[in-house]
């Protein structure tokens, strides 16, 4: 081998080898190590989470700066969850809504034993005080709102309405209610508690007839088929409103909208044309975007 000198000599008694040639000393191979074993992916594992939906606040804001007619709205998921709201405490026309206080009225009276079930509720039709009660909320039948708003006396019932909270509505001509009292009303409903203390079945009665709404042209056309809804609606010229408590995948949504005023002829539910679609159909259309933030992320 030329170019080669290799010396052997004792030290200490071990032999050294010492290598003079200018080729390196070859190194011994590396240790070889296996790589990691990465498990295969699951084909049917989502790569990415779903974006989350925006806030409820969020959302109510960016639908309300398309519009052109004020809103009165209050939004709110679970009970404790945040809420959205816009011009609360506004006071408006309340139309068909003032059923709602009148209804509560009527069958706290009918618990009390003040009022007969059975007894004719002198609307005009012979129906009694029972049938009255279910149609002025389930079909919003103007002559039996109209009989009950004599009979717990128009105004007579606020100072009462106020005791329990709700100080933007009167029940004096013309009615007036807020989005505030309404979503107050229906969380007290839901809750068993509206009538107080050994009226729950009352109560109870209220809010199953507020499930059994047949006038679903407003809330309910901006949701999926078949969700369940406990609401009311209302309409009178130039005012439009749907207020109830939504069943979603992720809970329930409170939503109360009151919107209005809106140009002439709108709003007749019973004579509906193009201004009751364009006023109910942005009532659908705010349920519409609400309800995602809700069942997809609340």
């Amino acid at each position: 081998m030329a170019g080669l000198l290799t010396i052997v000599f004792a030290l200490g008694g071990a032999a050294v080898l010492v290598r003079t040639s200018g080729d390196p000393i070859p190194k011994p191979p590396a240790p070889t190590t296996a790589p990691p074993t990465v498990p295969p992916a699951d084909p049917a594992a989502p790569t990415t989470a779903p974006p989350a939906a925006p806030p409820l606040q969020v959302v109510l804001d960016r639908f309300l700066a398309a519009q052109t007619v004020p809103f009165s709205v209050v939004a709110a998921g679970r009970p404790g969850s945040a809420r959205a709201a816009h011009l609360a405490d506004r006071q408006v026309l309340s139309a068909s809504l003032y059923k709602l206080f009148v209804a509560a009225e009527l069958l706290r009276q009918v618990q009390d034993g003040v009022l007969s079930r059975e007894s004719v509720a002198g609307d005009g039709s012979g129906r009694t005080v029972g049938a009255c009660i279910r149609d002025m909320i389930v079909v919003s039948d103007n002559r039996c709102g109209a009989w009950g708003l004599r009979h717990v006396g128009y105004g007579r019932l606020d100072p009462g309405l106020v005791r329990q909270g709700f100080s933007g509505t009167s029940l004096a001509s013309p009615q007036r209610t807020t989005a505030a009292d309404v979503a107050r009303y229906l969380e007290l409903v839901r809750d068993g508690t509206l009538l107080g203390a050994g009226r729950e079945a009352a109560t109870g009665e209220l809010y199953g007839l507020l499930r059994a709404q047949q006038v679903n042209d407003r809330l309910s056309l901006g949701l999926p088929p078949g969700t369940p809804v406990a609401h009311k609606t209302g309409d009178r010229l130039h005012w439009a409103h749907d207020a109830g408590i939504i069943t979603t995948p992720g809970g329930e949504l409170l939503l109360v909208i009151l919107t209005g005023p809106w140009p002439a002829p709108c709003c007749d539910a019973d004579h509906p044309g193009h201004a009751e679609a364009r006023a109910f159909g942005a009532i659908a259309d705010l349920a519409r975007e609400m309800y995602p933030a809700i069942s997809f992320g609340g």
